[in-house]
């Protein structure tokens, strides 16, 4: 059973595949999901700090909630794909028919081109990743590219410590044993010693060419292409059953970050296929993604593409102010608290301008005056007001930006409206902005909105 959902979506338990829909089976399915989400720093970090999984949420015998995660689970082979809400054509459409997984794919490969907030340059195989069938394929695909490149970059070694009685001494030898045990044995030519080989067959090596095996049949034949071509470097590797935990083991300098993206990948398909409820990693697995770090990847990285064109500079996440300056207590300065980061900081013609990406639904501009003040009166979050009103604030700057996603199919509106607060020394405009964020077959005209609605924000000549 395959189900086509949005986020933000309740699914009674009826509606879920038979077997989800016992007390049992939603636990083990939570706790599939708890351990899916203690690997998802893997990939991105979301700043959630919640340690329980977020993916979904359990209402007991009433059924799920998917939340603001997109992709899919599968799980004792049911199958749940979670869509991004602003792939409806307006905010109250529910009918996911005409939903599809490679349009899913198509826009998640898109987004990643430009997001900086993941673990991994997706835009190096971009290409290849537009082959994928699904989203187990993709990560697959990802997976093998990243384990291709790092064999071709040169071959994994690694010091592993031995110990052997020599009859010579190297490395560490070890004394109380020469006078215990070798000496009163006649064994004075004998030494116990401890010393590190410089090893190809290692844990790494043996994590990866086990990984790599467990995938084989269960991907492409281009993919499979690529694994037997691996497989044949590692040929020297000992064939030895790992365990997630296996990965834990490893200990990775900080010039070795490329293998700790392997490692966390393995574990992600290592722990997919030894969970207690299948041994079979086509019936169980999960790849989802947190659609509020992608909106806002993919728009700055956009924006940055888009403004350094114009000469200008684009900074993400800036954050070197903070709501307060100074703690005092007792006569002593205890520092700064409460950093401040602005999603995105542009600094264009001697002017500065702050954006905060908000990956909510917010109604088309358009209608009478009653209906646009309706909307930004009830729509917008107002505590995100407050929150870029701060940072005018704290910037001394008299415009600030908020930027929702627009729903597919959307043209571009021609007006913004502007909420004007007004303070003691000076007036703070507030733009409300939607831009387009789902790319369609025309994937240049959507770019060109884009670029349309970022020019039109800085007055780009």
């Amino acid at each position: 059973m395959v189900l086509n959902r949005y986020e933000e979506s309740q699914i009674p338990n009826p509606k879920l595949p038979v077997s989800w829909q016992s007390a049992k089976a939603l636990d083990e399915l939570e706790d599939f999901l708890q351990h899916n989400w203690e690997q998802r720093a893997v990939f991105y970090e979301d700043g959630k700090i919640e340690s329980r999984q977020q993916f979904l949420g359990f209402i007991g015998q009433q059924g799920i909630r998917t939340k603001n995660y997109i992709g899919t689970i599968v799980f004792n082979g049911e199958q749940l794909n979670i869509f991004p809400k602003v792939f409806r054509e307006n905010k109250y459409e529910a009918d996911t028919a005409d939903l599809s997984l490679k349009h899913l794919m198509k826009n998640l490969v898109r987004w990643l081109e430009y997001c900086n907030k993941m673990a991994y340059p997706f835009i190096n195989i971009a290409t290849e990743l537009n082959d994928a069938e699904d989203l187990k394929e993709l990560f697959i695909t990802l997976y093998i590219g990243y384990v291709r490149s790092a064999v071709e970059r040169g071959l994994y070694f690694q010091y592993v410590d031995e110990t052997k009685v020599l009859n010579s001494i190297k490395g560490k030898f070890d004394i109380k044993d020469y006078f215990v045990n070798k000496i009163p044995n006649g064994q004075a030519d004998k030494f116990l010693c401890t010393y590190s080989k410089f090893e190809f067959d290692n844990t790494v090596n043996r994590i990866i060419k086990y990984t790599c095996k467990l995938l084989f049949n269960i991907t492409s034949r281009k993919n499979q292409k690529t694994i037997h071509n691996i497989l044949v470097r590692l040929n020297e590797v000992s064939d030895v059953p790992c365990q997630p935990s296996d990965c834990d083991r490893v200990r990775l300098s900080r010039m070795q970050a490329y293998y700790r993206i392997i490692m966390g990948m393995s574990k992600m398909f290592l722990l997919n296929k030894t969970s207690g409820y299948t041994m079979d990693i086509n019936e169980s697995f999960c790849f989802l993604f947190p659609t509020e770090l992608l909106f806002e990847g993919f728009i700055g990285g956009f924006m940055q593409e888009v403004v350094e064109g114009y000469g200008g500079k684009v900074r993400l996440q800036q954050s070197e102010m903070h709501l307060i300056e100074d703690i005092q207590y007792a006569g002593h300065s205890l520092g700064a608290a409460f950093t401040m980061r602005h999603d995105i900081l542009v600094e264009f013609e001697d002017k500065v301008f702050i954006l905060d990406t908000k990956y909510k639904q917010v109604s088309r501009f358009e209608g009478d005056t009653e209906e646009i003040k309706r909307i930004v009166s009830e729509e917008p979050k107002q505590t995100d007001i407050y929150q870029v009103c701060e940072y005018a604030r704290k910037r001394d700057i008299s415009d600030v930006y908020l930027l929702y996603p627009m729903f597919r199919y959307e043209e571009n509106e021609p007006h913004f409206p502007i909420g004007k607060s007004q303070g003691a020394t000076s007036n703070i405009n507030i733009h409300f902005v939607r831009l387009p964020f789902v790319f369609e077959e025309n994937e240049q005209k959507v770019k060109l909105q884009l670029t349309d609605v970022i020019t039109r924000i800085l007055s780009c000549k």
